[in-house]
């Protein structure tokens, strides 16, 4: 599966029914192809995330969750920008502030915080699940994935880590002016 596939399957996964199903579509259609193509999303899933690794992406995900961030919030946030789609992950890592043009970005910063409910909060943990989900339903393997990866050479990451140094909340607000605009009112 090259980026173009991968992006596709994501992508058309938004499509089909309820949000709160997308992972499950997922991972029926990765389940009806081949296992090597299962197991190259995987790593496709992990090519796209690591250019999200940066202190960039964890003060767009500060200004979106009012700074309540945390390991697990941050890397689920990741997968959540994936399920955005081609163009909103381009933004993250090339120009994060234009992120305020999104849709869904509108949408978070138009709902107060104190509102949101388990729909409304940007992550989407379930992605990071889905080939390792259709891998077992295709060998009975629980662990199969995860195996298959090594066996390859390849450790999927599970937590952000940053090679420069955190944007303090001065550098956040010079560097998103948009994003932090767009959700100042958001409380």
């Amino acid at each position: 599966m090259d980026t173009d596939g991968f992006w596709a399957l994501v992508e058309s996964s938004a499509a089909g029914g309820p949000a709160c199903e997308r992972a499950e579509r997922l991972t029926a259609r990765l389940a009806g192809l081949p296992l090597p193509e299962v197991l190259e999303f995987q790593l496709r899933l992990d090519e796209v995330r690591a250019p999200l690794d940066t202190p960039g992406t964890l003060a767009v995900a500060e200004v979106v969750l009012r700074g309540w961030v945390s390991d697990d919030s941050l890397w689920y946030f990741y997968v959540w920008l994936v399920g955005l789609g081609r163009d909103a992950h381009r933004s993250a890592v090339h120009d994060p502030d234009a992120l305020a043009d999104h849709p869904a970005f509108r949408l978070l910063a138009a709902l107060p915080y104190a509102q949101w409910d388990d729909h409304d909060f940007p992550e989407w943990e379930t992605l990071n699940y889905c080939a390792h989900y259709a891998y077992e339903q295709l060998t009975g393997e629980e662990d199969g994935l995860e195996e298959a990866l090594e066996a390859i050479g390849h450790d999927s990451p599970c937590n952000a880590e940053f090679d420069e140094p955190v944007w303090t909340p001065e550098q956040r607000a010079a560097r998103l002016p948009r994003l932090t605009a767009l959700f100042a009112d958001a409380t």
